[in-house]
C-alpha cells in the first residue's frame, strides 16, 4: 500500500473522527480520499485551525489531527500552537513540505518546517522515508499523549505519500503511574491546622475532579483556581471553593499567608503575570506541588515536589488522610451577588457575570481577558466545561467553542470584540457544520485590559498609548455576512431578554458594554 493509504488506515484505526486544516498543494496527496475516512473541518486560516482542533481537544479528551500546509502556513499557526503548548493540548499536527527532488533548490513554499515548529510544539520531527510514515504517525500519537501533554509536529515531503508503506501497527500506551512519597505528604496535610488546595487544569478529568473534592472535604480546605488556568476544576458553588488566584505575587502571598499549608496540584506554581517584588509563597506557609510535568516540578516555588500522575495521586491522597472532625461550612462562601448595573448601560461585571450563569450549561470557552475574574466566579458548574487560552494570546475562543462543539457539547466562547477579530473566519465553518455554538461578543470599544494596564503604570497619561481604541465595527453585519444570525444588545433591559431566548447555534450576540476600564487583577 502507499504511504496515504497505511496513513487513511491509521486513522480510521485511531478512531479519529476529525482531521482540520486548510488545505495547499503540499497536502493534496494526503487529501485524496480522506473523507472515506474521516470527516474534514475546513478552515480559513491555519491559526483558527489549530485553535479549534484544540478545542475538540479538550472537550472530548482524545488526540486532534491538524493538517497545516507548508512554511507559511505553520507560519500562520505559530501562535495558535504557542497556545496548545501552554493548554498542554492533545495535538498531532501534520505540516505538508515541498517536492524532496527540488527541495535542495529552497523551491517556493519549502522551509526549515522542524526549526521553525520547536519553540511552539512539545515534539517537532521529519519523516523522510514512506516506509517510516505508520510509525511516525504512531509516535507523534503517544508522544502527545504523554505527560506532559501537548503539541507534537510532523513534516512530510509531499511527494513521501505515494511511495511504498507497511500497514500502521497500534499499540497500547500505558501512562506512568503515581508519584513516589504520597505517604509523607498526606501526613504532612493531616497535621496541617490551616491547609488549602490549589487546583489547575491538570486536575480537570473525571478521576481528578471526584478526588479533589474528596480531599478538600476532608481537610475542610479551601481550594482556589490557580492563575490563569485553562481548566476550571472545583464546583464554583461549592462552599469550600474561593475563587481563581491573581497572577501577582505579592496578592497570592497575601493570600496564601492564612494557611500553613497548600497542595498545587496540575498546575504551575504559580504563573504570575504583571511583575510585584517578593516571592509568591509566604513565610511560613509550606507550599506542596503535585504535577506530572518535569519542568514545571524543576521551577516551582514549592518546598516538596512529587512529580507522578495527578488524578492518582489526589485519588491516593483522598483515600489517606484523616477526615476532620467537622463539616464543610455551609453558605459561608456563598456566590457573590450579581454586581448591579445603572438603568440605560451595561456595567461590565454585571454582564459577565450573567452571562456566566446564563451559559453555565454550556462548554463555555472565556477570552473575556479582563473580564474572566468576575465570569468565573459566576459559573455555575461541577466542572470540566471551562476552557481559557493559558498564553495570552488572542484569537483562541471562538474557534476552539466551535471545536468543543464538533465533540458534542453545547458550546460558547465569551470573547472581547479585539480577540474575535483576530478569527473572524470561525464564522464560515460554523455555518458549514450547523454547530451548537454561540458567540458572545463583548464590545467595550477598544482593548480594555491594557487601558487598565496603561493607567496603572503611568497616571493620568494612558490616553497618550496608541491603539487601545477600536470602534466602527458592526459585528451584527459581519456575522450575517457569514451567514450566522445575530443580535445586539446595549443595556440590562436588552441583555435579560436575549439571554432568556438564546437559540441553538451558530449564534452570536454582541453585548455593548460601558467602556470605562476595569481592573483584571
Amino acid at each position: 500500500m502507499t504511504a496515504r493509504e497505511s496513513a487513511h488506515r491509521w486513522l480510521k484505526e485511531r478512531g479519529i473522527p476529525w482531521v482540520f486544516g486548510n488545505p495547499g498543494s503540499t497536502e493534496i496527496p494526503f487529501l485524496l480520499g480522506l473523507e472515506e475516512v474521516a470527516g474534514y473541518v475546513l478552515a480559513l486560516h491555519e491559526g483558527v485551525a489549530v485553535a479549534m482542533a484544540e478545542g475538540y481537544a479538550q472537550a472530548s479528551g482524545q488526540v486532534a489531527v491538524v493538517n497545516l500546509h507548508a512554511a507559511p502556513g505553520l507560519g500562520n499557526a505559530i501562535g495558535a500552537l504557542y497556545t496548545a503548548r501552554k493548554n498542554r493540548s492533545l495535538l498531532l499536527v501534520t505540516v505538508g513540505q515541498q517536492d524532496r527532488r527540488h527541495l535542495f533548490r529552497d523551491p517556493l513554499l519549502s522551509g526549515p518546517l522542524v526549526e521553525m515548529a520547536h519553540p511552539v510544539a512539545k515534539v517537532a520531527f521529519s519523516v523522510e522515508r514512506g516506509a517510516d510514515l505508520p510509525e511516525a504517525l504512531e509516535r507523534a500519537y503517544h508522544l502527545a499523549l504523554t505527560p506532559p501533554r501537548g503539541p507534537v509536529v510532523v513534516a512530510i515531503p509531499m511527494d513521501l505519500w505515494e511511495e511504498e508503506a507497511p500497514p500502521p501497527r497500534c499499540k497500547a500506551l500505558h501512562l506512568p503511574g503515581m508519584a513516589q512519597g504520597l505517604e509523607a505528604l498526606a501526613e504532612s496535610l493531616d497535621r496541617a491546622t490551616r491547609p488549602a488546595l490549589v487546583l489547575g487544569g491538570g486536575a480537570d478529568t473525571p478521576l481528578a475532579r471526584q478526588a479533589a473534592f474528596r480531599l478538600a472535604e476532608a481537610l475542610e480546605a479551601p481550594v482556589f483556581s490557580d492563575p490563569i488556568s485553562p481548566r476550571h476544576p472545583f464546583p464554583t458553588q461549592h462552599p469550600l471553593y474561593r475563587g481563581v488566584l491573581p497572577p501577582v505575587a505579592q496578592r497570592i502571598r497575601g493570600i496564601l499567608e492564612a494557611f500553613d499549608a497548600v497542595l498545587v496540584a496540575g498546575a504551575p506554581c504559580f504563573l504570575l503575570y504583571p511583575y510585584s517584588p517578593g516571592p509568591a509563597v509566604p513565610t511560613g506557609t509550606r507550599v506542596f506541588l503535585l504535577t506530572d510535568d518535569p519542568e514545571e516540578a524543576a521551577r516551582a516555588e514549592a518546598q516538596e515536589v512529587y512529580l507522578g500522575h495527578v488524578a492518582l495521586g489526589l485519588e491516593f491522597l483522598s483515600q489517606r488522610v484523616r477526615p476532620r472532625a467537622g463539616a464543610p461550612p455551609q453558605g459561608v462562601f456563598a456566590p457573590l451577588p450579581t454586581p448591579q448595573s445603572p438603568s440605560g448601560r451595561l456595567n461590565p461585571p454585571y454582564a459577565a457575570a450573567r452571562l456566566a450563569q446564563a451559559l453555565s450549561p454550556r462548554f463555555v470557552v472565556d477570552e473575556a481577558i479582563s473580564l474572566s475574574g468576575v465570569f468565573r466566579r459566576h459559573l455555575r458548574q461541577e466542572g470540566g466545561g471551562y476552557l481559557h487560552g493559558a498564553s495570552g494570546g488572542l484569537g483562541f475562543a471562538a474557534p476552539a467553542a466551535l471545536g468543543a462543539a464538533l465533540a458534542g457539547q453545547r458550546a460558547a466562547a465569551v470573547v472581547g470584540e479585539g480577540s474575535f477579530l483576530f478569527a473572524p473566519q470561525v464564522l464560515y465553518t460554523a455555518r458549514e457544520l450547523r454547530a451548537d455554538v454561540v458567540f458572545v461578543v463583548l464590545n467595550n470599544g477598544g482593548y480594555g485590559i491594557l487601558k487598565g494596564f496603561a493607567q496603572s503604570l503611568y497616571p493620568g497619561q494612558a490616553e497618550r498609548v496608541p491603539g487601545l481604541a477600536l470602534s466602527g465595527v458592526d459585528f451584527c453585519q459581519l456575522a450575517q455576512a457569514f451567514g450566522v444570525p445575530a443580535a445586539r444588545v446595549e443595556d440590562p433591559e436588552g441583555l435579560e431578554a436575549a439571554l432568556a431566548s438564546l437559540p441553538s447555534g451558530p449564534f452570536l450576540l454582541e453585548v455593548v458594554v460601558d467602556p470605562t476600564p476595569h481592573p483584571a487583577f
